[in-house]
């Protein structure tokens, strides 16, 4: 009897199919450590965005920006060396800092600061401090594993660019099952588990390191003196690090500025990323020319179809703004190894950051001053994707340009005859598609429909042989301006604004302010999570690439046809209106929705108000007018509006957020305080439609 000994695979190598459970380990645990580096690096600017939100102007807080710059530290190097010791002991300090900083606590509006910016007296203030230093802390740590990982094996050097490329996707699968919020940085359950998978992680990736599987020494091997050009490189990875934040930090980002929903289609754009991993290791076609105007190609028509578009050419803008998130995602191996091989590590990051923050700040508002580019980068997003290609691509089209001495020279022995990433890579993408599965079905099952908006919303009728679901014959509209989704303490308020709403029991609701799809914002999507936990139809409203605040319409009543308007704004912020249909009681309703622009902008205000009640006129059918007009009470726009047909709901004095009617019965009118939701007002008005 002949007795086989049991095969032990590499895990990444071609021998055996077995799967190393401590390679598999090491790679999860640098996963994690990987995700929980991004969803910090994604949430900050949300963080930081806070006040110069708030008070429409600088405040100050935009110099913590430079908590992400801490990589230049790098090119010190006694201070690389540091890093390079004590690199899993910072990391954990730091995330778990971070963690803390995050974790939602119960506040006291009475001993609470929120609108002096103080320390530890604002809690916002307090919060942004400590994620900034936390974030200092570990992109120093993550950048130094970068760099770093020249000195080690090939093996493990790729190791760390998959584990970051898998946190990128991770990142957006996350978002899918909880409505494009993350939850590792928002909610307080999802904040622990995520220290103990910290934790975890850390204890696996120590025990690597003092068996000798990880970086033996805190050294980096020399480099060849012609290696990658660092001003090169550093553009490339600060337009690849801005193009995923951008647009693959979240599924819905891409459908959204396509005029699409983003579900299901956010689904492409996960698959699209996995597609973009999967090739990754195919460097003559990653760093091919042929490849890189591709992408061009591929973001011209993303940016061209981008917008308020018919539904086909929005199907158009999704493949083809999918397409440029794999060339984004395909970039990650190609990049850090050039990044690795940099002997100017400081030249290396300036290029970075320089390339990063003019990205950053190019869908500028006007309350920026012209010298840092107001007027010159302003509504120029589809501009700014040919751009961030140009950038990512560009660190990689050089390596296909250089001399072919110096290309074997600068690769690693066994980079382009190995094909595809690692198995455990592929494990854990496998993993994923598991997940992504799952949570599609789980998405599909509470996505709103009519079935569902009835079931939850019209009144039942049971018969021996029918259920009749019968709608309501009263409009009961509210108007909100959310702020973007935050509470007056820089906290998500998406859960306050649902129960609000719910407690109300509006069923036509404008929202202002609530186009959240930005880096600025986070990426996150206030309608979606309102129209899948209400069960409501909804309308985004333009889309985030025509740069407007935002105003979106929520209902129960289908909406049958509606219009996307940017009203004329030649001075100040463009200006939103959403020209909606519904049916209530078997008679079109002609429902608004509008955002005029800032108070300083007289011009744009009163073309604004010319355009909106021109679309009153045109429509001439029973209106309801949900509008923040910026305007007193009895002014020459208000008075513009009120002589295209619409009637004011009162007498009272009010200046922002107004509701008006016409050819319809108001039987209730009320304002309301939203507490600590936001530092605006509600209004809710019911309506009957008149019998001729």
């Amino acid at each position: 009897m002949v007795t086989k000994k049991p095969t032990h695979g590499s895990g990444s190598g071609a021998g055996g199919l077995a799967m190393n459970n401590k390679q598999m380990a090491g790679f999860l645990a640098e996963f994690v450590m990987s995700f929980v580096n991004w969803s910090l690096f994604v949430e900050y600017i949300s963080i930081i965005w806070f006040y110069p939100m708030g008070f429409m102007g600088f405040t100050g807080m935009e110099a913590f920006l430079v908590m992400m710059f801490t990589p230049l530290l790098l090119g010190i190097g006694p201070i690389s060396q540091l890093v390079g010791y004590l690199n899993l002991y910072l990391r954990l300090i730091a995330q778990l800092m971070a963690f803390a900083a995050l974790y939602p606590t119960d506040i006291d509006p009475k001993n609470v600061e929120k609108h002096e910016i103080i320390l530890f007296e604002n809690l916002h203030v307090t919060k942004t401090v400590f994620v900034g230093a936390a974030l200092a802390i570990d992109w120093l740590c993550q950048c130094r594993t970068f760099i770093g990982a020249n000195s080690i094996s090939t093996a493990r050097r790729e190791r760390t660019a998959y584990a970051y490329m898998v946190a990128i996707i991770f990142h957006a699968l996350m978002r899918l099952p909880h409505l494009s919020i993350n939850p590792f940085v928002t909610w307080r359950e999802y904040i622990i588990f995520g220290v103990f998978l910290v934790v975890v992680s850390f204890a696996i990736l120590m025990r690597e390191k003092l068996a000798g599987d990880s970086e033996e020494s805190a050294r980096r091997r020399p480099t060849l003196e012609d290696g990658p050009c660092p001003w090169t490189t550093g553009i490339g990875f600060g337009g690849v690090l801005f193009g995923c934040q951008l647009l693959l930090s979240t599924y819905g980002l891409i459908p959204r500025w396509v005029n699409l929903g983003p579900f299901p289609a956010g689904i492409v754009i996960i698959v699209m990323m996995m597609a973009g991993f999967a090739i990754s290791k195919k460097t003559s076609i990653v760093t091919s020319r042929n490849y890189f105007f591709f992408a061009i190609f591929c973001g011209a028509v993303f940016g061209w179809c981008s917008g308020s578009v018919p539904t086909v050419i929005g199907f158009v803008g999704l493949v083809s703004g999918g397409l440029v998130g794999v060339y984004l995602m395909s970039l990650w191996v190609v990049t850090l190894e050039n990044v690795a091989n940099t002997n100017k590590i400081t030249k290396l990051f300036i290029a970075t950051f320089i390339t990063y923050v003019v990205l950053l700040f190019w869908a500028i508002y006007k309350f920026v001053p012209w010298w840092l580019g107001s007027t010159l980068l302003r509504e120029r997003n589809q501009t700014m994707i040919i751009a961030v290609i140009l950038c990512a691509g560009f660190g990689a089209l050089r390596e296909s340009i250089r001399p072919t001495s110096q290309k074997k020279e600068l690769r690693s022995p066994t980079m382009g005859t190995t094909s595809y990433p690692s198995k455990e890579s592929f494990y854990t993408i496998f993993g994923m598609l598991i997940l992504l599965v799952l949570f599609s079905v789980n998405r599909s099952l509470s996505h709103p429909t009519q079935a569902s908006v009835a079931g939850h919303h019209y009144k039942r009728t049971l018969t021996t042989t029918t259920v009749q679901n019968d709608p309501p014959t009263e409009i009961k509209s509210m108007i909100w301006t959310i702020h973007f989704g935050y509470d007056n303490y820089g906290r998500n308020s998406f859960p306050n604004i649902t129960q609000a709403i719910a407690s109300h029991g509006a069923n036509v609701i404008g929202l202002l302010e609530s186009d959240l799809s930005r880096v600025m914002t986070g990426n996150r999507d206030l309608v979606e999570y309102l129209a899948s936990e209400l069960h409501m139809h909804s309308d985004f409203g333009p889309a985030p690439s025509e740069n407007t605040w935002g105003c979106a319409l929520l209902s129960i009543f289908p909406i049958e046809r509606s219009k996307h308007v940017i009203l004329p704004s030649p001075e100040g912020e463009l200006a939103c209106l959403i020209d909606a249909v519904i049916r209530v009681d078997d008679t079109e309703v002609n429902v608004i929705v509008t955002h005029f622009g800032n108070t300083e902008d007289v011009i744009d205000r009163k073309l604004q108000a010319a355009g909106a009640a021109e679309i009153v006129k045109t429509n001439n059918m029973p209106t309801v007018f949900l509008s923040y007009i910026t305007e007193k009470t009895g002014g020459d726009n208000y008075k513009t509006l009120m002589a295209s047909g619409l009637q004011d709901t009162t007498n009272e004095r009010r200046y922002c957020e107004y509701v008006f009617y016409r050819d319809l019965e108001m039987t209730q009118f009320k304002r309301w305080g939203c507490g600590e939701i936001s530092d605006t007002e509600g209004q809710l008005t019911n309506f009957k439609v008149k019998k001729n």
